[in-house]
């Protein structure tokens, strides 16, 4: 029923010829519904099955401390305090950007795994398994042939010298070739990181097409996030360490050969007790002294430094470790029942509206 708001008839809509339509079209609804049950088997078969593996990381968080009385008013507010008042640049809600980046992702090309193809293993790295061993639906290659043949058609225009060579060996980000973009690409959409609002726990989900090595390369991603966090917050420190341990070898021979000097001069002049050898003797023992105290000095800031090194280390606790999972998707029956039903709707509305 509905009304019309120019002249205020209400109109009526009488259901039952459709319904009646649907209930006599119902052989041709079941071929429909039969129709997208084999469309579904088909696509399940023609797609390969995939596997998700999940790794939570917890992150350490350095807050300053004058914000400490102001977290039950924020808490109330809805305002996360330590968001605000963190003291480190590098911001755990910054990790899935990072992770999804073009040179996180290189770093990882390199990382061996180890699959089955048949009754052999294959032993390879990460960016050859990705580039050559994983499986595309044929219905991919369908709708991708205009792409390949634009590209057929660029290649007889081009140069031998213009061809770019193929491989996982990336030495400039910047000039990366087709297949390694197209290997940075599929693997950062394999990819899933996302932070905890509350606890900024990293949550990591691997979608790769054999269930070892998902579990694999999502304890990899922890990994390897640990070491660019580590690199990035003791860089500084690790410099100011570098530093210290030149100054500490330098100020140490230039203190032993001051007492050597002094040692010297007090074996080649015992018992002289001139005026002009007491002198010397005390410039040389001061000199001797001089260079201690330079050297104690540096030994007390090298180790302040390696304390430095120490205290800025970030903690990135491993609170789940990824497992190889059992189940993969798609489930082929429940694609089937999907296509079935939506097949089945669709015959439906077509044979209600059928004249």
């Amino acid at each position: 029923m509905s009304t019309n708001e120019n002249d205020g008839k209400v109109v009526y809509i009488d259901l039952k010829p459709y319904i009646m339509r649907v209930v006599k079209g119902w052989k041709t609804i079941l071929l429909w519904a039969l129709g997208g049950a084999l469309l579904g088997i088909v696509i399940g078969l023609s797609k390969p099955k995939t596997f998700t593996a999940t790794a939570v990381v917890a992150p350490e968080i350095t807050t300053r401390s004058s914000v400490g009385g102001l977290n039950t008013l924020a808490s109330l507010a809805g305002v996360n305090v330590n968001s605000l008042a963190l003291t480190d640049a590098m911001h755990p809600e910054l990790y899935p950007t990072i992770i999804g980046s073009d040179d996180f992702c290189i770093g990882l090309f390199d990382m061996p795994v180890s699959f089955a193809k048949g009754k052999e293993t294959v032993d390879t790295n990460l960016y050859d398994y990705i580039a050559n061993y994983t499986r595309t639906p044929w219905y991919a290659y369908v709708i991708g042939l205009p792409r390949i043949a634009v590209n057929a058609v660029k290649g007889l225009f081009s140069k031998a010298g213009d061809q770019e060579s193929e491989g996982c060996a990336v030495t400039d980000s910047l000039r990366l070739t087709k297949e390694q973009e197209s290997v940075i690409k599929a693997l950062s959409a394999s990819i899933k990181a996302t932070v905890e609002k509350k606890t900024y726990a990293l949550v990591v989900k691997v979608t790769m097409q054999d269930r070892v090595i998902a579990a694999q390369v999502a304890n990899a991603v922890g990994d390897n996030l640990r070491k660019f966090v580590t690199d990035y917050r003791i860089g500084k420190a690790q410099d100011n360490v570098d530093y210290f341990e030149k100054l500490y070898e330098q100020t140490n021979e230039e203190y032993l050969q001051a007492q050597r000097a002094y040692a010297r001069y007090l074996d080649s002049n015992r018992g002289i007790q001139t005026s002009s050898a007491q002198v010397t003797r005390q410039l040389l023992q001061n000199d001797a002294q001089l260079k201690y105290q330079l050297f104690n000095s540096t030994a007390q800031n090298l180790m302040t430094a390696r304390a430095k090194v120490q205290q800025e280390t970030p903690v990135l606790v491993d609170i789940q470790r990824a497992k190889a999972p059992n189940n993969g998707k798609p489930s082929k029956v429940r694609l089937a029942l999907l296509w079935m039903i939506l097949a089945g709707i669709a015959g439906a509305v077509v044979v209600s509206l059928r004249k």
